[in-house]
């Protein structure tokens, strides 16, 4: 009898610093996508993203793309969730749309090959205009000087 009661009280404590981790984790993921409601944090964001998949392009690595993309997917559920609730979603937001599709189309396109590799790469190439558009309205609504933003177009051309 005495020795199921410490197995028991041993798996107990194994589960309660992994729960206590996955909880930490999952609420800072989530205070994370909730404080970048102001455009200024966006863009901040979905600026360290496009550098993060610049660098994945050259490397041709999918995992690191569809990981972005993932991160992105936070910003712009936030995004949603404000527009639910009555407010605008703004320029910022959809930069990290468009750059999160560029991501997921060119980590698709790595996967493939012929045909449906072409067309994931063309859809890509038209989200990272798309991307360019939207971070330009982005800077000029946080009045920032404005930047090129065609990075992942010429590393999506270089595939």
């Amino acid at each position: 009898m005495r020795g199921t009661k410490t197995r028991r009280t041993l798996q107990g404590l194994a589960f309660g610093p992994a729960a206590f981790t996955l909880i930490f984790c999952a609420t800072a993921a989530a205070a994370s996508a909730e404080t970048a409601t102001r455009p200024e944090d966006v863009f901040r964001k979905v600026s360290s993203a496009e550098s993060v998949v610049v660098r994945a392009l050259g490397r041709r690595d999918s995992d690191t793309l569809a990981k972005t993309a993932g991160e992105l997917g936070q910003l712009i559920e936030a995004a949603l969730k404000r527009r639910e609730g009555g407010q605008e979603t703004t320029a910022c937001d959809m930069a990290a749309h468009s750059l999160a599709f560029a991501a997921v189309s060119a980590a698709e396109g790595l996967a493939n090959k012929g045909e449906a590799q072409r067309i994931l790469f063309q859809d890509a190439v038209s989200a990272a205009t798309d991307f360019r558009q939207d971070m330009r309205t982005c800077e000029k609504l946080i009045r920032r000087n404005t930047g090129s933003h065609t990075s992942v177009e010429k590393a999506l051309r270089a595939l």
